[in-house]
């Protein structure tokens, strides 16, 4: 491949004359695909096509270059066309599967997905585009299904195994994770993502010892395994278990190209403990590595506002704000919500509701936001009596978990201090007594509703 790549540069740069037959040209194609790397794979498409223009690999390649520009409708536009020419050609269903399921046509790609995999080739990667099209179309029990196919094929991609895990979770459905992926560990002994995802697994059941002894195996087989000490580290510190946690990200600095995280990390860790000093220390250990690392000045604002010195809270959260408007990030395209929240926090602790509120839901329209955040949002409106928004978040957020105590607990609040007392009734068999009790003490004493709370709820919050 490497003698390929360089005798076609030197042939498209410097004008010397080589000859290229189709396979070379695939190969040097699918090189720079692979690299990512756009001018010179451009190149080697217009070539291949002054060479080739008919061939059937060659127009594939460009509907391909269209896929990966978003240039969705001109590649379907080349895909039909070569259908109606080659109708059995799994290729081409195959890419029909992928450009149709990032137009939306879900339906239609797992179709041609179905027809691809007839060929047996590369069954891995067509299960897991399968699966990922289940799962648009909320059809949970065929998402996991071809996942765990994915998973079983020789043709598996690292991916399929977190997003089996995401969707199992997403679907309330992680004790049937641990069984699955206690299995497959036990054939894959070596599979770090599936140990790594077992320790999410369990660490999700609060079976937190567990997840300690699943995340070291991960570790155990890839040293450098930087998402694992994290996890670890994370559930260390669900232990209480303080000092081990941020010895285990310690050990990730010689393995971290990201040591600013790893800081940021630590510093996190510190904060949940009430020792905003030393958290805010390690924030700096951050931004020293990386200046531009806003959730760092975001977690530092926080810290500022627990101990009460605003001025350097707001200072800092809007330094946070200013860095993720001028350095946007690819993953957060509608901005961070860590950041976000942060800034919330901060504006609602000053008493600027306003602003709160729009970083509050700023941080909802990115999509990215996590399930502490979403409680944080909650309790925000709950706080400010914005029970109508409040309502809908909750009860979209109850379509994601079922039965959460926390959102069944403050959607009861909210309808009986807006008078609701059938709905806050069949709120009632859910709910957190002791969150209960906190948020709305007067429940607890109606002649009505109060028998009626359960006394004995040991489901976490």
């Amino acid at each position: 491949m490497r003698e390929l790549v360089l005798d076609f540069e030197n042939t498209v740069l410097r004008g010397e004359s080589q000859f290229f037959d189709v396979d070379e040209l695939e190969i040097i194609i699918d090189y720079y695909f692979e690299v990512n790397d756009p001018k010179p794979l451009e190149r080697a498409v217009q070539y291949a096509e002054q060479l080739y223009p008919n061939n059937t690999s060659v127009r594939l390649r460009r509907a391909h270059l269209m896929i990966s520009r978003e240039e969705y409708r001109k590649a379907l536009f080349v895909l039909n066309k070569m259908r109606e020419e080659e109708p059995e050609n799994t290729d081409v269903a195959y890419s029909l599967g992928v450009a149709n399921g990032a137009v939306g046509e879900s339906k239609k790609a797992i179709a041609y997905f179905k027809e691809a995999a007839t060929d047996g080739w590369m069954l891995g990667r067509i299960y897991a585009n399968m699966a990922e099209e289940y799962y648009k179309l909320r059809e949970f029990d065929a998402a996991l299904d071809y996942y765990r196919k994915a998973m079983e094929s020789d043709s598996c991609d690292d991916y399929v195994i977190y997003n089996y895990y995401d969707v199992c979770f997403e679907a309330g459905r992680v004790e049937e994770a641990v069984n699955y992926l206690k299995n497959f560990v036990g054939e894959n002994p070596y599979n770090k993502e599936a140990w790594y995802c077992l320790g999410c697994a369990y660490r999700d059941i609060a079976l937190y010892e567990k997840a300690v002894d699943a995340f070291e195996f991960a570790i155990a087989i890839d040293k450098g395994y930087v998402d694992a000490y994290v996890a670890l580290s994370q559930t260390q510190d669900f232990l209480g278990h303080t000092s081990e946690a941020v010895t285990t990200m310690l050990r990730v600095l010689d393995h971290s190209d990201d040591r600013s995280r790893v800081y940021r990390t630590i510093g996190s860790i510190y904060a949940r403990e009430a020792n905003y000093d030393t958290a805010v220390a390690y924030f700096r250990k951050a931004i020293e590595e990386n200046p531009t690392d806003a959730e760092a000045y975001a977690s530092m604002a926080v810290c500022y506002i627990e101990t009460g010195d605003v001025t350097t809270a707001i200072s800092q959260v809007d330094k946070a704000l200013h860095i993720m408007e001028i350095h946007p990030s690819e993953f957060f395209p509608d901005g961070n919500p860590d950041v976000l929240c942060s800034a919330g926090m901060v504006y609602d602790a000053i008493g600027d509701f306003e602003k709160a509120s729009e970083y509050f839901e700023q941080m909802i329209v990115t999509g990215y936001y996590t399930e502490p955040q979403c409680q944080l949002y909650t309790q925000f409106l709950f706080n400010h009596k914005v029970y109508e928004v409040m309502e809908q978040f909750a009860e979209e957020s109850l379509e994601v978990y079922p039965h959460s105590p926390f959102y069944c607990t403050y959607l009861a609040a909210a309808y009986f201090y807006t008078n609701r007392y059938n709905r806050a009734r069949k709120m009632l068999p859910d709910v957190s007594p002791a969150l209960l009790a906190e948020i709305c003490p007067d429940i607890i004493s109606h002649p009505l509703l109060g028998p009626l709370v359960p006394t004995d709820n040991n489901t976490q919050i």
